[in-house]
């Protein structure tokens, strides 16, 4: 069907991330009409750094005229569109497209489309239209904003391999490669009887039957309907749109831990970008099968949250990711008899016992022999925390910093997780006389924290209180507790806006005496 005044009517869902707009264009000429012929396959592309690891997946292509522009790589997308400040330079408009994001429609011109090439191979495209539409106010990097959307009508024709670990976006041969080394094939269908799209009959969930629209122009693990979300998180109310939760997921029978979900209003569930990045993808669409080969167990990290790794403990921390406690306690005694250093130890021996939930006692049940204990070792008598849930010698399981490790510029064995606004609150019923200690953000946040302070309280009396802390700092506190009953531990926001204030409480650690300096 050409571009007519037809297209007036055209109504196209859309639906925004947290990295941006992501539109689901139904064009009418995107619909696949067969290749024509074997199109000259593009050179291998570099992944950009942040694709799959809390970023978009972007290329250069380049125009006829010279010209090279950013797009955003979206499989979610059926239609190819362009930013709007070209539009003086694609001649007179086809027609026109009406579309909505969030409820607010906008209608938008359509172009005879350009010569797109990659890597100095032109692109193909089905149908001969592009919309413009304004990419850039939804760029997720405002230093080098979008120029543009490649969409279905351009990707359908080829088969196509992101390879996160080696950083290679490759344009394959479907009939010469030997598809053995691609790993698991799923079937690629429609999403519905209306929405051409590609989807997979398999959900986050680990629910089969529910199709899932592969979103590579979603930046995080993916999202469910309603009753979906609301079966995960176990809700007796009903979600609210948007709402994330970050719990073991399941695909294929396989377990994933830390798959960050979003519950939206739509017709289908989705998998996103970040979610794929854990594997070898190949998305092989003219034979309609997309294959997945298991590369990582969590999330990738995401180059732009620095974190201090500590290589001896990562296979142990890969078994607490997936709560594999007899693994974890497997890998702890290969470690302890290993050449580790005792921090490692100590470490190690801290991850398995937020493991194995054993009881605390509060520092007033410590026994008098004991003449110093960790606070991260006792029970509190109330924790709270402004984001995720309270933990002690570790972050707890989240979709944003994969790691556990306490990590504050150097990693810690012992400490308290502190997102502003919280508190912990121990009874000592005066049986010790020093605490001492640091505090610090995350390593991840302390270029992106809004700022937070460090307060400590005995009995109700403020005896310590930090600066601002914003970056690296890591304030001290040397505590004199004689006789206190109660102890609180405080961490406030220091500004309105509460966004990466990942506090830590850092070794704290109570003392029969005073230790020496």
């Amino acid at each position: 069907m050409k571009f007519t005044n037809a297209l007036e009517s055209m109504k196209n869902e859309a639906r925004s991330g947290t990295a941006g707009v992501f539109l689901s264009l139904l064009l009418l000429c995107s619909c696949a009409t067969g290749n024509p012929s074997r199109p000259r396959l593009p050179a291998d592309v570099p992944l950009n750094p942040a694709a799959g690891r809390g970023g978009l997946l972007t290329v250069t292509l380049r125009l006829e005229s010279g010209e090279e522009l950013p797009f955003l790589v979206d499989t979610g997308t059926s239609g190819t569109l362009i930013d709007k400040s070209w539009e003086p330079k694609l001649g007179k408009p086809l027609g026109t497209a009406t579309f909505q994001s969030w409820g607010v429609k906008s209608t938008n011109h359509v172009y005879a489309a350009p010569k797109l090439y990659l890597g100095g191979a032109p692109l193909m495209m089905t149908g001969p239209a592009i919309v413009a539409y304004d990419c850039r106010k939804d760029s997720p990097d405002a230093s080098r904003p979008l120029m543009g959307i490649l969409g279905m009508n351009v990707l359908e024709h080829y088969c196509i391999q992101l390879d996160f670990a080696a950083g290679k976006l490759r344009f394959l041969d479907d009939n010469r490669a030997d598809k053995r080394k691609w790993g698991k094939a799923f079937p690629i269908v429609a999403l519905n009887s209306r929405d051409p799209r590609p989807a997979v009959a398999e959900n986050l969930l680990g629910l089969q039957g529910p199709h899932s629209l592969i979103d590579s122009g979603c930046s995080y693990d993916g999202w469910l309907m309603p009753q979906y979300f609301q079966q995960w998180t176990n809700q007796t109310v009903p979600p609210a749109k948007g709402e994330a939760c970050s719990p073991n997921g399941s695909f294929d029978g396989e377990q994933y831990p830390l798959v960050s979900v979003e519950r939206q209003d739509v017709e289908s569930d989705g998998i996103g970008l970040r979610f794929l990045a854990r594997h070898l993808v190949t998305l092989d669409f003219p034979n309609h099968t997309l294959y997945l080969q298991r590369q990582s167990i969590g999330p990738l990290p995401d180059p732009r949250l620095k974190t201090t790794r500590m290589k001896a403990l990562e296979p142990l921390i890969g078994n607490v990711l997936q709560e594999n406690t007899n693994a974890a306690r497997k890998e702890l005694a290969r470690i302890e008899h290993g050449r580790a250093t005792e921090l490692e130890k100590t470490v190690g021996r801290e991850l398995v016992a937020s493991l194995e939930h054993k009881p605390k006692p509060t520092p007033a049940e410590v026994p008098p022999a004991v003449t110093q204990t960790s606070l991260g070792d006792c029970r509190p008598e109330l924790a709270e925390v402004g984001w995720l849930q309270p933990a002690a010698n570790r972050i707890p399981p989240n979709g944003e910093v994969v790691s556990p490790l306490l990590d504050s510029g150097k990693i810690h064995a012992t400490g308290l997780f502190a997102h502003a606004p919280s508190r912990y609150v121990y009874d000592l019923n005066g049986k010790w006389k020093t605490l001492r200690g640091a505090a610090g953000l995350h390593t991840a946040f302390q270029h992106y924290a809004y700022g937070v302070v460090f307060v400590i309280k005995t009995d109700g009396k403020e005896v310590f209180r930090s600066s601002v802390i914003r970056g690296s700092e890591h304030p001290r506190y040397d505590v004199d507790v004689t006789g206190v009953k109660t102890l609180e531990l405080v961490v406030d926001k220091a500004q309105d806006r509460n966004g990466g204030n990942w506090g830590l409480w850092l070794d704290p650690t109570l003392f029969r005496e005073s230790p020496k300096p």
